[in-house]
């Protein structure tokens, strides 16, 4: 169980209109532990961003109503301290041109596997916690994802 210091499991925000590629991920994340509210545009994830405290961010960029990079411009506006990925089947445009308004940011190139949306997000949540794994309670610290997974050697 992925936690934080006080025995409460992190919560993600899952922002993304594909509704099976959502409940597929925001499945694994819960897996692996974390708390996952999921919703299907960026003004969905607005809202709950207003009423509820989260650990990270993980936020499609093209999607209905509020795009992923318009949910950014909202979060930076408002200042809220949160670690954000963005997952994208391109590179966005201001990432090409070195906007430095989303330098922290950390961009996941679709099509990805789960192991590297689990590594992502691990990353993110050590960044944010600001120390290295030695640091971390032994909960947060990371950890294989293949226990998640059935191996079959059938083909």
């Amino acid at each position: 169980m992925n936690e934080n210091p006080v025995n409460q499991p992190l919560c993600i925000l899952f922002a993304e209109d594909d509704f099976f590629l959502r409940q597929l991920e925001a499945e694994v994340l819960r897996c692996a532990g974390y708390e996952v509210d999921e919703v299907e545009d960026g003004g969905a994830a607005w809202d709950l961003l207003q009423r509820k405290n989260y650990d990270l961010l993980i936020t499609d960029n093209q999607m209905p109503m509020v795009s992923g990079m318009e949910l950014l411009r909202l979060v930076h506006a408002a200042r809220i301290p949160l670690p954000i990925i963005m997952t994208t089947g391109s590179l966005p445009a201001w990432k090409s041109a070195g906007d430095t308004f989303f330098q922290p940011l950390t961009t996941l190139f679709k099509p990805y596997t789960i192991a590297e949306l689990l590594a992502v997000v691990q990353e993110q949540l050590h960044a944010k916690a600001g120390a290295g794994n030695d640091a971390l309670p032994s909960s947060l610290q990371r950890q294989p994802f293949t226990a998640l997974i059935p191996v079959s050697n059938d083909r």
